[in-house]
């Protein structure tokens, strides 16, 4: 696996964080009200993992999941994710769930 990166950043709910790899994105955690512990829980996720400035494909991501945090309609479709270590169910969802438009559900 390449070097993986993660970074906290504020949104309208608190402090959120992502891992990354050049692949895209890792993982996303919501808050936890704790960032040592989420910190932690990152690293024993990803050994290795430096907290760094994401790269500029990473900030936009960022950028759009802190608007769509703070109510803005934001499509996040077309964020890179690294899904190499997700099981073959959850991959075919996330694909599905990555088709509906911004606003729609479907069921």
């Amino acid at each position: 696996m390449s070097e993986i990166g993660f970074c906290f950043f504020d949104t309208a709910i608190g402090r959120c964080s992502v891992a990354w790899n050049a692949s895209g994105v890792l993982r996303t955690r919501l808050p936890e009200g704790d960032e040592q512990r989420a910190r932690e829980r990152i690293r024993a996720r990803f050994p290795g993992a430096r907290e760094t400035t994401p790269p500029a494909e990473i900030q936009r991501a960022i950028d759009a999941m802190v608007a769509l945090l703070a109510g803005e309609p934001k499509d996040l479709s077309g964020i890179g994710l690294d899904t190499s270590d997700v099981p073959d169910f959850n991959k075919r969802v996330y694909d599905i769930a990555r088709t509906i438009p911004v606003g729609a559900t479907l069921t």
